[in-house]
């Protein structure tokens, strides 16, 4: 039997379960992707393309987006093309080249998936690919968790062509007459993936000629084993850990009790993107509360005795303006409803936080709802002197991460309400207001 009808047979028994979906196939345009077009084309599934162009490599990338796009229009296949500009995007978001093009294609993709109502997407990826993505997690210092590799079905992806090794794919390629285009910066290696796959892996196999395999049946094992562990991880997170409006507190009195506490910790938080020898430092007795680590997504922050991680990305952290009182403003998940009432001399005190009373004759329009920034200050009411918002967030038991989330107004540039906390004392309503402005906040709701 041809190598050609193996693969065929053994793609449509893997196919199968997805026999009655529609698909989204990335394809690139390279050897794999194609092939795995033909293979899709001949099982009878039922699916789209979606080609990137990253305009990275000037007339490579328009020539390998029109090959795709002829490719659909000869198999009778619907296209979907789009080109980014995936330098600007990297320098606005300050990530990567290699990050910028994953998050781009993956964003568009689910948005295609999601505006045609497919059901899945499926990428090209094959054995070499998967003996790199194990190589590169390893080096990179992530967890075991990540040494696993891919998974033929995950997260609505479907790859193939995990069994096949790039030599059998250009082999069944060239024996269909498959035709396919050539990236020029594959053969670059200043990429750590095309780091390992040029000269790494080549030279480990000049010593050891199985060590793909071997990286692959690692791969096979880690995953039983992982089987074990994510069983004693989801227990320790029962015990030391909580999750409070997106933040996950962990109990560091309670961790360093632990049996190899910093092992624990990795295990915890090495897929917010934390390293081995962050969970060493961050456990460090001498470590002052306040001291934050930083991924590539997430903060972590050591505050008292707890250790809270977040998401890096604060929501609504530039100023809002508000020129008007006659309707509500929205900040930080905080609905802002302004009233204006007369002085009557009642009693106007009140300890509801959610509401603050302001003499109206001592503030500018228009306004200003923002975060926190470095140097902030006010005069708490009831003190007679200024005090840095940091201290008074201290005072409050406040950490660092709610502190960015604390909605301020301000008037002329000064600091008006802590909302939720403290109004400034130069503000308060006197005997001598005439009119006020009454502010409540409540919690916008989804």
């Amino acid at each position: 039997m041809s190598q050609t009808i193996i693969i065929e047979q053994q793609l449509q028994n893997l196919m199968k379960r997805f026999q009655s979906s529609k698909l989204l196939l990335a394809v690139s345009g390279g050897v794999d992707s194609m092939v795995l077009l033909h293979l899709l084309k001949k099982s009878k599934i039922d699916f789209e393309v979606a080609h990137c162009n990253f305009n990275l490599r000037g007339d490579e990338s328009e020539k390998d987006y029109l090959f795709v796009k002829k490719t659909c229009l000869q198999y009778d296949i619907v296209f979907n093309g789009k080109k980014f500009d995936t330098s600007l995007y990297a320098k606005e978001k300050g990530v990567s080249i290699q990050m910028a093009a994953r998050e781009l294609r993956y964003n568009w993709f689910y948005e295609i998936i999601q505006n045609k109502k497919l059901q899945y997407l499926v990428v090209a990826h094959h054995k070499n690919d998967q003996s790199e993505t194990i190589l590169l997690n390893i080096l990179r210092g992530k967890g075991s968790f990540s040494w696993e590799g891919m998974s033929f079905f995950k997260n609505n992806i479907i790859r193939p062509l995990l069994d096949y090794s790039k030599q059998e794919l250009i082999n069944y390629a060239k024996e269909n007459k498959i035709e396919w285009r050539e990236d020029s910066s594959n053969e670059k290696s200043d990429y750590q993936r095309n780091f390992i796959r040029n000269i790494i892996i080549p030279e480990l196999e000049k010593q050891f000629p199985s060590a793909e395999n071997n990286l692959l049946q690692f791969a096979e094992i880690t995953r039983y084993n992982n089987s074990i562990l994510r069983e004693f991880i989801q227990q320790k997170k029962s015990q030391l850990c909580s999750n409070e409006n997106g933040i996950l507190k962990i109990d560091s009195d309670l961790l360093i009790k632990e049996n190899e506490p910093s092992v624990l910790l990795f295990h915890l938080i090495n897929s917010y993107g934390f390293n081995f020898q962050n969970c060493v430092q961050m456990l460090d007795t001498k470590l002052a509360s306040g001291k934050k680590f930083y991924s590539e997504n997430h903060i972590a922050l050591i505050d008292r005795r707890s250790i809270l991680i977040k998401k890096s990305e604060i929501i609504n952290t530039a100023s809002f303006q508000i020129d008007t009182i006659s309707k509500p403003a929205i900040f930080n998940q905080l609905e802002f409803n302004f009233r204006e009432i007369p002085n009557q001399h009642i009693e106007l005190k009140t300890q509801l936080k959610s509401t603050a009373l302001i003499d109206q004759h001592k503030i500018q329009f228009p306004l200003e709802l923002r975060t926190y920034r470095e140097g902030d200050y006010f005069y708490p009411l009831g003190m007679k002197g200024k005090k840095l918002l940091s201290d008074f967030f201290i005072d409050e038991k406040i950490n660092d991460f709610d502190k960015k989330q604390i909605p301020l107004l301000c008037s002329n540039q000064q600091i008006i309400w802590v909302a939720g906390y403290r109004i400034d004392d130069r503000y308060k309503v006197t005997d001598s207001t005439q009119k006020i402005l009454r502010v409540d906040i409540t919690k916008v709701t989804a």
